[in-house]
């Protein structure tokens, strides 16, 4: 459940999400409050980085990225981050399982990374999660990855506002 979206703009990246949290059948209000937003999307060591999932899988995410990061900004690069990420999570706690999909920008690429390991460089947009469809429709018809996720919480009943944006203009690495 949940929309992130990924578009490139030359050397500008410019990444959104929504803010659904659900537990068991019900959706968490309190992840609509200030500070609370940030969990499915954010910048660190460099990267920014999406997910849809399960947020054990996110919150080690976070505390692996802090200080590793993919050698280069190459496919099998994020692979490899990747499965060093995986084997790292395993260590921490043995019922830990591979159940995301991820967006990952780095140095003006943007990467997909789906639960299966299939990684794919991104040349121009990409979305994942439940509002997927909505959202890639949207930046195919010119929205930006913020309009797509707007679209995206209005049609689809697994997403839901306010909508988060990451941006990292041209220049910056």
């Amino acid at each position: 459940m949940s929309v992130v979206a990924a578009r490139r703009y030359g050397e500008e990246l410019f990444f959104a999400a929504d803010s659904i949290r659900i537990a068991g059948g019900y959706r968490q209000e309190h992840a609509r409050v200030a500070g609370h937003e940030q969990g499915k999307l954010f910048e660190i060591n460099g990267m920014v980085i999406g997910s849809v999932g399960r947020i054990m899988e996110l919150s080690f995410m976070q505390i692996f990225a802090r200080n590793h990061k993919p050698a280069a900004t190459t496919a099998e690069s994020v692979l490899d981050f990747m499965l060093e990420f995986y084997r790292w999570a395993k260590s921490k706690d043995e019922s830990f399982g591979r159940h995301n999909e991820y967006l990952i920008g780095i140095e003006r690429e943007i990467f997909r990374v789906s639960e299966s390991y299939l990684v794919e460089k991104i040349n121009e947009f990409a979305a994942i999660g439940a509002g997927e469809d909505f959202a890639l429709t949207a930046m195919y018809l010119d929205k930006t990855p913020e309009e797509a996720v707007d679209i995206s919480n209005e049609l689809c009943i697994y997403c839901s506002s306010p909508t988060h944006v990451v941006r990292v203009p041209a220049g910056n690495a």
